[in-house]
């Protein structure tokens, strides 16, 4: 037999015994918590036959007491124990050891105590109703007396099948404690022998297996670039799909900058980067976002300074021989990487690496992945311009601009929710065109439409970035200007009214006249609470500017 073979079945045999012997303290430790439980059990039982002598010496001392005194605040310990006991009598059932004897002898007890119980509130009764002289024979015929020796009698006789029962448990936990320690010093002494005669088997096995250390350490150091490669594409593929299932469930383009930003630093560690995306114009492109220590410091770039996006492909220089582009230095020696976003056969940005000096062909040994990575930004970043540009056109108003109707409610409520959540001031500005219709009719539909796109962008020129501009309906423009009170929403409604007089309208090679407005202001909290009573409030004020003679601003009453 090989002495591999003697070797195993040695150590199977050691490990077999090692294992059988790792038990032992299981089960010993198992039956002594068992036995503890039952030694628990039996004490908890002897304080309830303790308790219900107790309970009973309580209410005799209160019958006495009574029949002695015949006043009832002796009887306040018989009362006491005859709301106790049924309790007591409960939790000794439950705590029995449910056997027939066991049972049978406590019901006898329950008897004696029902006796006993039933003799004192008949000597109470006695008392109360007939007097001490005719109770006293009573008391003095013993028979409570009788009651409390059979009960303590029985007791005792639970008490001594108890101790039986507790002292039998010492010895059965003895015996087994003291088997244990037998089983495990055999055990102790077999497992030293055959770990000796492994040992020796160990050692001859070890003088063999030199010859072939050096083979296997090849082999292993091989398997070990092999593991920690394919441990580096699961980790990257991973933390791709990662990526992806963040990106899909984003459709803002600063927070997808952002997310491609956090994985692109954990895709590439120590590599600098920064995101270009092309200008609706597509004629420059403006850094997104950037990540690493050696960001790219081109705050924008042309497409003729990067040779990626003239070419349409990747390209990798590693130094100032190689064909750099235009928006980094060429001084220094460092392997840079310009991969373009390319989706549906058209570039929409450029994603530019920098791996620095210290990393040569780092970003070259993964472009096949860093490839992917770009396929996959440039698909996430055509699906969220795709989500803003509908959503654009579900919220904005073609025709100013504005937002719509539909955002403008959504938006109040919401406003509204954070005002009353943080106790800060909103205002409301209902603004409609005065004497619309006669340019409409006078001067056409088109001309119509020139006013309110003149009148939308007097109205964003006025506005802060935090306030909203909706269309409201026709001619009407509503305002919702958060954290504002009423003092600044009128001066700011007065601006406007101002800058839309003073506008000098032209459409078709013709002046439109004088375009005024007028504006009624509503304040949150003073004029209501909730969209149905501002908005109401702030309608009410814009109604009285126009009858009061128009081209004014007045403020909800």
């Amino acid at each position: 037999m090989k002495i591999e073979t003697k070797f195993r079945l040695t150590a199977l045999f050691v490990f077999s015994v090692m294992l059988g012997v790792s038990t032992v303290p299981y089960f010993t430790a198992a039956a002594s918590h068992a036995t503890l439980g039952d030694l628990r059990d039996s004490l908890a039982r002897q304080r309830q036959y303790e308790r219900l002598l107790d309970v009973l010496r309580d209410a005799e001392t209160g019958q006495r007491g009574y029949i002695i005194t015949g006043k009832d605040s002796f009887l306040t310990p018989y009362h006491a124990a005859v709301g106790e006991l049924p309790a007591l009598r409960s939790a000794m059932l439950a705590a029995t050891q449910r056997t027939a004897d066991d049972t049978a002898a406590l019901q006898d007890v329950f008897k004696v105590v029902d006796w006993k119980m039933g003799e004192l509130a008949q000597t109470i009764e006695m008392r109360r109703d007939e007097g001490f002289a005719m109770v006293e024979p009573v008391v003095s015929s013993a028979r409570g007396k009788e009651y409390m020796d059979t009960l303590r009698q029985r007791i005792g006789a639970l008490e001594q099948a108890e101790e039986a029962r507790r002292l039998s448990l010492r010895e059965k936990t003895e015996h087994e404690a003291e088997r244990a320690m037998y089983a495990s010093s055999a055990a102790t002494v077999v497992d030293l022998a055959l770990l000796g005669i492994l040992l020796v088997l160990m050692f001859r096995l070890l003088g063999e297996r030199k010859a072939a250390a050096a083979a296997l350490n090849d082999a292993a150091g091989e398997l070990e670039r092999n593991n920690a490669e394919i441990e580096r594409r699961n980790r990257w593929m991973a933390t791709s799909a990662e990526m992806l299932q963040a990106l899909g469930a984003i459709s803002s383009l600063d927070e997808t900058s952002r997310i491609i930003a956090t994985y692109a630093a954990k895709l590439l560690p120590s590599v600098s980067g920064t995101l270009y995306l092309y200008r609706n114009s597509r004629d420059i492109l403006e850094a997104q976002v950037s990540w690493g220590a050696r960001a790219a410091h081109a705050a924008s770039l042309e497409p003729t300074d990067c040779w990626a996006l003239q070419r349409g492909m990747p390209h990798a220089t590693h130094g100032p021989d190689d064909l750099c582009c235009k928006h980094y230095a060429a001084g220094a020696r460092q392997e840079r990487l310009c991969m373009p976003l390319v989706t549906q056969g058209e570039v929409i940005g450029l994603i530019y690496l920098d791996a620095g000096a210290d990393r040569q062909s780092f970003l070259q040994e993964r472009e096949a992945m860093i490839v992917r990575m770009a396929e996959q930004i440039a698909l996430a970043l055509a699906n969220v311009k795709l989500r803003e540009t509908l959503r654009r056109q579900s919220i904005v108003d073609p025709l100013t601009g504005l937002f719509n109707r539909r955002y403008l409610d959504e938006t109040l409520r919401r406003e509204l929710s954070r005002a009353e959540r943080k106790q800060t001031p909103l205002c409301v500005i209902m603004m409609d065109l005065d004497h619309f219709k006669r340019i409409n009719d006078g001067f056409g539909h088109d001309a119509g439409d020139a006013v309110l796109k003149a009148v939308a962008q007097v109205v964003r020129h006025h506005v802060r970035e935090s306030d909203l501009a909706c269309r409201y309906g026709g001619e009407e423009i509503m305002l919702i200007l958060p954290e504002c009170d009423l003092a600044v929403a009128l001066d700011r409604a007065e601006r406007i009214r101002a800058a839309v007089a003073a506008l000098d309208i032209h459409h078709a090679g013709r002046t439109l006249g004088a375009v005024t407005a007028s504006l009624g202001v509503a304040a949150y909290p003073e004029h209501g609470r909730a969209g149905e009573s501002l908005v109401p409030a702030a309608d009410q004020a814009l109604y009285r500017a126009k009858q009061e003679g128009r081209n004014r601003v007045l403020a909800a009453p």
